[in-house]
């Protein structure tokens, strides 16, 4: 649905979007046709349960979502409860800033090999940056399990995504 008072456009119910390389899936989009903005987020149900959460995909990352705010003439934006895989891990970030195609600044994240939305165990951070296919740097650092902070605190991390073997020194 088009209102042209406000130039807002509405799509409910599994909306899709595809423009140029970006494609978006949620059950409630909005455009505002003036700034070229997207919203996206889930429909609760009958029983009040969100479903249809926004997946983002943008060349070959996708991000699962529980909102999205994402401006498609400068690319930019803001995603909400982000999940999504990077290298063989799995970041998580409650608040996600995308700055291009390739670098995204995370606030209060988790990185982890564990597959499950919730996941058993991970490295914890209040701030990161990532560099999309390539590293994420941290600030401060530790490891939970089960959501329990354990005493193993760094005052940084750095996680390179390599594929394949790679040769030189391991540093402790």
């Amino acid at each position: 649905a088009i209102e042209p008072d406000t130039k807002h456009a509405y799509i409910y119910k599994k909306g899709t979007i595809d423009y140029q390389d970006l494609k978006l899936n949620a059950d409630d989009i909005s455009v505002d046709l003036d700034k070229q903005i997207l919203y996206a987020q889930g429909a609760p149900d009958s029983a009040g349960k969100i479903k249809g959460r926004p997946v983002f995909k943008q060349g070959d990352t996708e991000y699962n979502a529980t909102k999205i705010m994402y401006n498609i003439n400068t690319q930019k934006g803001i995603i909400n409860g982000v999940i999504t895989q990077e290298g063989e891990g799995f970041l998580h970030g409650d608040k996600v800033k995308k700055v291009n195609d390739s670098i995204m600044y995370l606030n209060s994240g988790k990185f982890t090999t564990c597959n499950h939305a919730e996941p058993h165990f991970a490295i914890e951070f209040s701030k990161s940056k990532l560099i999309t296919g390539d590293k994420i740097v941290t600030g401060p650092a530790y490891l939970s399990i089960s959501d329990v902070p354990t005493p193993l605190v760094v005052p940084f991390a750095f996680f390179p995504f390599t594929k394949g073997r790679s040769s030189g020194v391991i540093i402790p």
